[in-house]
């Protein structure tokens, strides 16, 4: 897939919104096009996987196993936003299963990849580690709140 087109994918998410059109193009030059099924698996809770995604077409169920071999749903994510970024920064397994509804595409940024845009383009990457920090904070921030109201 030509760069710009990949470049086009990336600025029509939220994150793309945050750098500069030459900035988007370094981004996406590390990224990969993934295509998932409906129902498919993406990532399973415990998985090792070491990649974030950046949902351009469809939703993506988020869900947690619970006692009896179950899946309980967390979240559906819509086109434009992201998945994976703690497993991401931190290495540790996956915290939830991540299933296609529908079909999806993600952008597919791998750690290795992150960490040459790192190494080629510090700033960049300290963008982005900024950005996936104020997000991680905001959750947490939301998460403490419905821990204060009794909504957990």
């Amino acid at each position: 897939m030509k760069a710009a087109h990949m470049a086009d994918l990336f600025d029509m998410t939220r994150w793309g919104e945050e750098f500069s059109r030459d900035e988007v193009e370094i981004i996406a030059a590390h990224l990969s096009l993934v295509n998932f099924a409906d129902g498919e698996c993406i990532f399973r809770e415990g998985d090792r996987e070491d990649f974030m995604a950046f949902i351009v077409s469809g939703q993506v169920d988020i869900a947690k196993e619970s006692g009896d071999d179950m899946e309980a749903a967390i979240v559906t994510l819509h086109p434009r936003t992201h998945l994976g970024e703690m497993a991401f920064v931190d290495g540790e397994p996956r915290s939830a299963t991540a299933r296609a509804r529908g079909d999806v595409t993600l952008l597919v940024l791998t750690k290795a990849h992150f960490q040459s845009i790192l190494a080629e383009n510090p700033d960049i990457g300290v963008k982005m580690l900024m950005k996936i920090a104020k997000l991680l904070s905001r959750r947490l921030r939301q998460t403490t709140g419905k821990l204060v109201t009794g909504e957990a």
